[in-house]
C-alpha cells in the first residue's frame, strides 16, 4: 500500500478480491438489470478474449489518453497487471450487459488522502444502451463518496473532447480549469504532460479539470 489513504486502499483490495469481488447492478425503471459493474481481477489476466477487447477499445480511442503506446493485446495485459489489478490505489470497473457482453469500463484512482479521480472511462461497445454510462457514473460517484469517504473527486478530460466534458457535467461535475499540455514523442510512445508555463505548450488543446461538489465536513475514512 502507498499509505496515504490506507482505509480506502483496503476497500479497493477487498473490492478486487477474487473470492468476493464487489458488484453493482444497474437497473431500469422496471427493476430489471441492464448492466453489472465488477472490478477487473487478477483472474481476468488469463482471459485472452477480454484482453483483446480492451486492447481494441484502447486503440480505437487512443487520442483520449495522455500516454499513447501501441495498444496490442500483450501490452494491454501488462498494463492490466500493473495498474487496474496490481496498483492498490486503482480500480477499473468492467461494464457488462445481462448476457455478459462487455460494454465498456469506468475507473477510479486514489490521488491523495480523501482525494480521488475518475479515470479510464470508455464506452467500448456501440450496443451500449442510451443513458447507461450516466447511471454507471452515478454509481461510481456515490460509492467513492459514501463508501470510500472521498472529500474531493475530480475528472480530467481533453479539452478537445466536448462530448466527454458534457457527459461529466451531466453527472454533476463543474469545470475548474484548463491546463496547458506539451506533447513529447519517445520512439513509438507519445506522452502529453501538463506544463506550468503555457508558452511551452505545443498542442492546440489542453486538459480540462472538473470537480464534483461534495458537502464539507464529511470525514475521510482512515
Amino acid at each position: 500500500m502507498s499509505g496515504f489513504w490506507p482505509a480506502a486502499e483496503r476497500k479497493l483490495a477487498d473490492a478486487k478480491s477474487t473470492d468476493h469481488p464487489l458488484r453493482f447492478q444497474i437497473r431500469d425503471e422496471a427493476g430489471g438489470t441492464v448492466a453489472t459493474l465488477r472490478p477487473l481481477l487478477a483472474s481476468d489476466l488469463g482471459d485472452d478474449r477480454l484482453v483483446a477487447t480492451l486492447a481494441r477499445w484502447r486503440e480505437e480511442n487512443k487520442d483520449r489518453f495522455l500516454t499513447i503506446v501501441p495498444f496490442d493485446p500483450e501490452g494491454t495485459r501488462r498494463w492490466m497487471e500493473r495498474f487496474p489489478v496490481g496498483d492498490p490505489s486503482r480500480i477499473l470497473f468492467l461494464v457488462e450487459g445481462p448476457d455478459g457482453e462487455r460494454l465498456g469500463h469506468y475507473g477510479l484512482l486514489l490521488i491523495g488522502e480523501g482525494e480521488a479521480e475518475i479515470d479510464n472511462t470508455l464506452r467500448g461497445s456501440p450496443r451500449c444502451p442510451r443513458g447507461l454510462f450516466g447511471q454507471v457514473a452515478q454509481t461510481v460517484i456515490r460509492w467513492t463518496i459514501e463508501g470510500l469517504g472521498a472529500q474531493r473527486l475530480i475528472v480530467r478530460v481533453m479539452s478537445n473532447n466536448p462530448v466527454a466534458i458534457r457527459h461529466q457535467e451531466r453527472n454533476g461535475f463543474i469545470r475548474e480549469a484548463v491546463l496547458p499540455l506539451r506533447e513529447i514523442h519517445e520512439g513509438g510512445i507519445v506522452r502529453r504532460e501538463v506544463v506550468a508555463d503555457p508558452s511551452r505548450s505545443n498542442l492546440p488543446f489542453g486538459l480540462t479539470v472538473l470537480s464534483y461538489p461534495i458537502a464539507r465536513g464529511r470525514p475521510a475514512t482512515r
